[in-house]
């Protein structure tokens, strides 16, 4: 797939929002990362399912009682711990 369709297909269309989506990503899971390492907060697959079932619920309380911007940031964190889930990270290396 080229870099342009993705953006199209993450951006619903448009380019620059696909670019505004892989940005807003790459700076949080770079956040994250620095943050919180896996796998010495995410030592396999129950603590990693266990740290996006909390930023989801974390998301449940911000579409309940906060800002729309906060709900936006929950779902970005969310989105970010699933994709870490689904890199491997949570996966011990070289044990």
């Amino acid at each position: 797939m080229e870099l342009m369709e993705a953006e199209l297909i993450l951006g619903n269309g448009s380019v620059q929002a696909g670019r505004g989506l892989m940005a807003a990503l790459a700076k949080r899971m770079g956040e994250a990362r620095e943050k919180h390492p896996w796998p010495e907060h995410a030592d396999g697959e129950y603590q990693a399912l266990g740290v996006v079932g909390e930023e989801y619920h974390e998301l449940v309380i911000a579409v309940e009682k906060e800002t729309p911007e906060r709900m936006r940031d929950e779902a970005l964190d969310v989105a970010v711990t699933a994709l870490r889930m689904w890199a491997g990270e949570h996966e011990r290396r070289g044990a």
